[in-house]
């Protein structure tokens, strides 16, 4: 039976050590069909990135991009995919020569899994202390993880640096909303996935599709030391996921406990100003849920 093709997709940004060890290791891989798609918005490329590219140049498909911002490269790396299964990763993980191919499996347990939840091991991430694997808490808005789970369940949601797509997913509800671009992109796979839920696609978890996501300190969504500008990103982002897509009464939870929020980080800050940015972007944020996906290039 032929397997199908995956496109396996690297958004990366000034991290050209970590970049070069993810593509070797995925290069290593056992899976006969596939392609790597690396979509930098570096200024500059690394040699040993160059070189690499070079030498394995049927199988690694290399774009030095003008624009920044994770969900846009998401965008363009599918825009560019020829498979028909989509893995999305991190430039700063490492991998066995098992990744895609357990990722390609999970599809064949359920026809309606439009997506996988890959499983992710963090540093001083024990499970002990998880809540739930990829559950979304309406009451909050917020999204827990838990992927370091070893146990194969349905979830709400995956995490960016290890998920993948069926690509008649992106052509149902298209594909990452730009808008989403802000501060540190919190909440873009959040989003996409109770788009494609609310569409009928099923979001499962694999845990053996697992890698180890290292957690540059640098580069990448990174956003420096500034805490009203992390604040007008969060909840910018928040905002926009509770307007769009939950009920009157879970609102009316999610937007007072995200005040909260704000509210603790001033007096943690002894300012005010986090709180301030944090109801700026939650106008913001409704305002830009309310408009509805922006995508600049899908196929």
């Amino acid at each position: 039976m032929k397997q199908p093709f995956a496109s396996l997709v690297i958004p990366t940004l000034n991290r050209g050590d970590f970049l070069y060890n993810a593509m070797v290791d995925m290069l290593a891989q056992d899976y006969p069909a596939y392609e790597i798609i690396v979509v930098d918005q570096s200024d500059n490329t690394p040699d040993n990135v160059k070189k690499l590219t070079a030498d394995n140049s049927a199988i690694i498909r290399y774009f030095n991009v003008s624009f920044r911002g994770l969900p846009q490269a998401r965008n363009f790396g599918l825009s560019n995919a020829k498979g028909e299964i989509i893995i999305f990763i991190d430039d700063d993980i490492r991998a066995d020569k098992s990744f895609i191919g357990n990722h390609l499996k999970a599809y064949a347990k359920d026809p309606q899994i439009g997506l996988i939840a890959g499983g992710i091991n963090e540093p001083n991430v024990s499970q002990s202390k998880f809540t739930g694997t990829g559950v979304f808490k309406k009451w909050t808005a917020t999204p827990i993880a838990g992927f370091e789970s070893k146990n194969a369940c349905y979830v709400d949601h995956v995490k960016g640096c290890n998920f993948s797509v069926q690509k008649a997913v992106f052509q149902s509800i298209s594909g990452i909303d730009e808008q989403l671009n802000i501060g540190a992109a919190l909440y873009e796979e959040l989003e996409f996935c109770l788009r494609a839920s609310g569409n009928g696609f099923k979001i499962y978890f694999e845990p053996t599709a697992r890698l180890t996501h290292l957690v540059a300190s640098d580069g990448g969504c990174r956003v420096p030391n500034d805490i009203p500008k992390y604040m007008y990103g969060l909840a910018h982002n928040r905002s926009l996921v509770i307007s769009r897509h939950l009920s009157f009464m879970h609102k009316v939870s999610a937007f007072g406990r995200l005040f909260i929020l704000g509210l603790s980080y001033s007096r943690a800050a002894k300012s005010i100003k986090p709180l301030i940015k944090t109801v700026q972007g939650c106008r913001a944020g409704i305002k830009a849920g309310k408009s509805g996906p922006k995508i600049t290039s899908c196929p």
